[in-house]
């Protein structure tokens, strides 16, 4: 493994590498928690658990510090989202000057972490869905899927400040650098924009007669309901979803297979509702409210939500659920490790940060 940092330097700028091994003398400090915990285990290894999580950033923090540390690290500055912008925009321009007839682009929606409102700071993920001209029907998508994305790649790839990084059976994968050193990576989701040629019923009705695989080419089709939905939410609640979103990224290993962690979305979905049960405060307390949403994880098992935003009527056989408010078939429960999840979140919330708080304490400040 290459490091870029010497530990000397990481001492120096604790504000870049917030995780601390207890044992090494002068301290090693680490940017994710699952490095910190590689290391303990590879450095440490002698019957200890490596999976200490005292030391963790957020847990000895009080309630002031948590607002500051939002504030300052969680919360996307200025310059970041101006480079955001910039990045996106810029490959906005290519595919709508560069590509050709055969892939050009009715109208490019800008989906995921940004498009959404919800990015943390230097951890965001932006998803490009690409609305194509000459693809009229998700039956067409389906049978060009394949082709489109390699002609998507071929002139993607001539350009130098973007790097494709692979594709999946939905999207093209690609890196872009700009000038301030940022990288990004965007997902590129070839569609075909069906809520503007029939209704939500007749599209629903459509999915319906389709099977679980054909069903997920509606997905991208159906982002402009999923941005609609979470980036109307009030500005305290995208700073909650954003906390939210950064414990998950830095306080868990990486997903591999079984263990499988939750993505974005369903976390947003899940604080959403939390928040809505609450009585959708505007102004609440962060770490009340950050209390409410890791309690209704450890209590996986019983979730049963779904918004009649959409939709009235859904499908799901699951014990559990959160339904996708833009897709009836979609529990964004399904796939991932909850089990995993829940046992370390009872974890955390025995950390100091939450001392003092209870499930019957509500979200508002005393």
């Amino acid at each position: 493994m290459v490091r870029t940092y010497s530990f000397e330097y990481r001492r120096q700028h604790p504000e870049m590498f917030l995780h601390f091994c207890t044992e090494c003398k002068p301290q090693r400090r680490f940017k994710k928690f699952s490095d910190k915990n590689m290391h303990f285990e590879m450095k440490h290894g002698n019957g200890k658990h490596a999976d200490d999580i005292s030391n963790y950033i957020l847990s000895s923090m009080t309630a002031s510090d948590l607002q500051t540390f939002v504030t300052n690290e969680i919360e996307p500055d200025t310059a970041f989202n101006s480079c955001c912008k910039e990045a996106v925009n810029f490959l906005c321009q290519v595919m709508k000057e560069n590509f050709p007839e055969t892939l050009r682009p009715s109208e490019i929606k800008k989906s995921g972490s940004l498009g959404k409102g919800t990015a943390v700071n230097e951890k965001s993920d932006a998803d490009l869905v690409v609305f194509l001209v000459r693809l009229q029907t998700i039956p067409k998508l389906r049978r060009e899927m394949l082709s489109v994305k390699e002609e998507m790649i071929c002139y993607l790839g001539k350009e130098k400040n973007i790097t494709v990084e692979g594709t999946t059976p939905y999207a093209v994968k690609v890196c872009l650098s700009c000038d301030s050193g940022h990288s990004h990576d965007v997902d590129i989701l070839p569609s075909v924009d069906i809520l503007k040629k029939k209704t939500k019923e007749e599209i629903y009705r459509e999915m319906d007669s389709k099977s679980e695989k054909y069903r997920k080419f509606y997905s991208a089709a159906l982002a402009p309901l999923q941005i609609s939905f979470v980036s109307s939410r009030p500005p305290k609640l995208k700073t909650l979803i954003r906390l939210v979103k950064y414990w998950r990224k830095t306080f868990f290993e990486e997903s591999t297979g079984s263990q499988r962690l939750p993505t974005s979305y369903p976390l947003e979905l899940i604080t959403i509702g939390e928040w809505e049960d609450a009585g959708s405060p505007e102004n609440f307390d962060l770490r009340k409210g950050f209390y409410h949403v890791l309690r209704a994880i450890t209590n996986y098992t019983k979730l049963k939500r779904a918004w009649k935003t959409n939709y009235d009527d859904f499908k799901c056989n699951n014990q559990f659920y959160v339904m996708d408010p833009a897709n009836p078939f979609n529990n964004v429960m399904e796939k991932c490790n909850w089990k995993k999840v829940a046992r370390k979140t009872r974890k955390f919330l025995n950390q100091p940060l939450f001392f003092g708080l209870s499930s019957f304490e509500g979200w508002l400040k005393n």
